[in-house]
């Protein structure tokens, strides 16, 4: 998907920044993580209203990681990414694709075969959004080596505009890839004081449906999958080795949770008033 799609500037590291990062470290470790697993899938309207909503409901000391899936493809669409009249919306609906537009910045994902991932978190705990961004992923690779995955940071290549199609084309810097390209897509947001970061880990398949419905040639690179690198997956399995390296990465306690009354009235607002909207979809 990308970074966030508004750039964030740090002070100099001076002695007030590097004793605000201390306090920053020891807020991360104190934090109480609760981990929601979908028991079912769900839209994508409804799976963007949650993930928005749990941040900008969070409380103070608290973060959550979710993990989710979707009752049908789906191609999100980053916050800002022009997309209005790029798609043939009869063929998408024959093939039953939909799409929604998430709260987060980054590019154009179809989801289809995968797991979804999101974390919300205050954002000057994980010490700033680049720094989240980093430890997050880092999070996400110590679970694939759970699988026997090697995966590593990308580090190459520039930052790329909302325009500069689908996120699994090519990686952005920090992004999770393998030898045989990149494995997981991610994009944040900053909402308030609170962070969202979320991505898709691709189980297997690709992304040509993007191409194909764009009336573009597809592009021949294609994403890397679990499926390229297990003999079998296992859903529950997988998950819960992604939560296992995040909770490595992440620290502080954890403990497996449900939505309060205010996260899903919350949610029942953003998805109603933003999130099923065409005028919010098809914004750009």
């Amino acid at each position: 998907m990308g970074l966030l799609s508004d750039p964030v500037r740090f002070p100099a590291a001076g002695p007030a920044v590097r004793r605000q990062a201390a306090r920053d470290r020891h807020e991360a470790s104190e934090l109480t993580w609760r981990l929601l697993l979908e028991a079912s899938p769900l839209t994508g309207a409804r799976n963007m209203a949650l993930d928005h909503a749990l941040a900008a409901t969070l409380e103070r000391g608290a973060g959550v990681v979710r993990f989710y899936s979707w009752t049908a493809p789906t191609v999100s669409f980053g916050r800002n990414e022009p997309a209005r009249g790029r798609y043939d919306l009869d063929a998408a609906r024959r093939e039953g694709i939909r799409f929604v537009r998430r709260p987060t910045g980054g590019r154009a994902v179809l989801h289809a075969h995968e797991i979804t991932y999101s974390v919300m978190a205050p954002i000057r705990s994980l010490g700033g959004a680049r720094a989240a961004y980093r430890r997050i992923n880092e999070g996400l690779i110590r679970g694939l080596a759970r699988l026997g995955i090697a995966a590593w940071l990308s580090d190459g290549g520039p930052s790329l505009a909302p325009d500069a199609g689908p996120c699994f084309g090519a990686p952005a810097p920090g992004e999770v890839v393998t030898g045989g390209g990149k494995l997981i897509g991610s994009a944040q947001a900053r909402l308030g004081d609170q962070l969202l970061q979320h991505g898709s880990v691709i189980l297997s398949g690709d992304q040509s449906a993007l191409a194909r419905l764009a009336g573009a040639v597809p592009d021949a690179t294609r994403p890397a999958t679990l499926a390229g690198h297990l003999t079998h997956v296992d859903r529950d399995g997988v998950i819960e080795a992604l939560a296992g390296g995040l909770l490595l990465a992440l620290g502080g306690s954890w403990s497996n949770g449900g939505y309060s009354p205010a996260e899903t009235g919350v949610a029942e607002r953003l998805e109603r008033e933003r999130y099923a909207q065409d005028a919010w979809t098809w914004r750009r």
